[in-house]
């Protein structure tokens, strides 16, 4: 059989699991995913044709049909869309910022490879990831778990993963209205300064190496950005007074997650003062928006068969 050939036995089952993931984390845009504790859980099973089940957050924007991106996913693997009957609990918030996207593309590349007479290796799924998602943020994340830092090369991403541990909180703010990608990267400017770009690395160098070392509180240095945040913003209401109550309250800083229209405050021990700041900073501004607290997780995408 070719590789892009499949076939489905009467006893095949998966289900898999994808961490979300908060990404570019201030300075480290399109380089920096970090993995957080909620899920997309799919479960797959041979059928006579497609179909698509969705329950959980934002189940009724979610396409039932080949145009679900789990699908598109599988069948760049097959070459054809898969005849299964896929189930999907989706607990990855829906307003944008915690890598939906990315779970769901890396969810069906691994569906599909599952049933792919040849296997791609988890490097090869990885890059074939980030040519559908186009950017390596939030994919290498959800299947690798940690911190993941990626890089561009001739042969396409590299990518090394940091363990992070439960010491280092998010307080994530989730309005109730999305931030599209496209409208996120189209605001952004086409060239920046020598300076900004100078000192895009240094803080995003600066963050890598305080998380990686565990020296926590030298996040509230490492996190200035100045390719993407101040534009950003301006498509989220109210950001900057969040931003506020989170550095009252004693976050280590405050950033869009991702491209929006979610947001994060890094914490320590003072995420619960954090959390309740936001909480009445909402109910002052009369917004039905969610405070919730995440997660670092260090397990990236699993795949379970009977």
């Amino acid at each position: 059989m070719s590789k892009k050939e499949f076939s489905l036995s009467s006893r095949s089952f998966k289900r898999i699991v994808v961490p979300a993931s908060t990404s570019n984390l201030g300075p480290g845009f399109d380089t920096l995913g970090l993995a957080v504790n909620r899920y997309l859980t799919v479960e797959a099973e041979p059928s006579n044709r497609l179909s698509v089940e969705v329950s959980g957050e934002g189940a009724a924007h979610i396409p039932v049909d080949e145009r679900n991106l789990i699908v598109l996913a599988a069948k760049k693997l097959l070459g054809k869309t898969p005849e299964m009957r896929i189930r999907v609990q989706n607990g990855i918030p829906a307003c944008g910022g915690f890598g939906a996207s990315g779970a769901a593309i890396v969810c069906g590349l691994l569906l599909g490879n599952e049933f792919s007479a040849s296997k791609l290796s988890m490097e090869e799924i990885y890059n074939v990831a980030v040519e559908i998602e186009g950017h390596p943020d939030n994919v290498s994340a959800a299947m690798f778990g940690g911190l993941v830092v990626n890089a561009r090369n001739n042969s396409g991403y590299a990518r090394i993963r940091i363990p992070v541990d439960g010491k280092l909180k998010f307080v994530a703010v989730l309005p109730d209205a999305r931030v599209e990608t496209e409208a996120a990267r189209k605001i952004l400017p086409a060239s920046v300064s020598l300076a900004e770009a100078v000192s895009n690395v240094q803080h995003s160098s600066l963050l890598v190496a305080a998380i990686a070392s565990g020296d926590y509180v030298m996040i509230k240095k490492a996190l200035k950005d100045e390719l993407h945040e101040k534009y950003r913003k301006t498509l989220i209401p109210h950001y900057d007074e969040f931003a506020g109550a989170a550095m009252e309250s004693g976050a280590l800083g405050f950033t869009v997650s991702g491209a929006g229209s979610s947001c994060v405050a890094f914490c320590l021990e003072e995420f619960a003062k954090v959390r309740e700041s936001f909480q009445d900073l909402a109910r002052r501004l009369g917004l039905n928006w969610r405070v919730e607290i995440f997660e670092p997780v260090n397990k990236g995408a699993e795949v379970f068969a009977d």
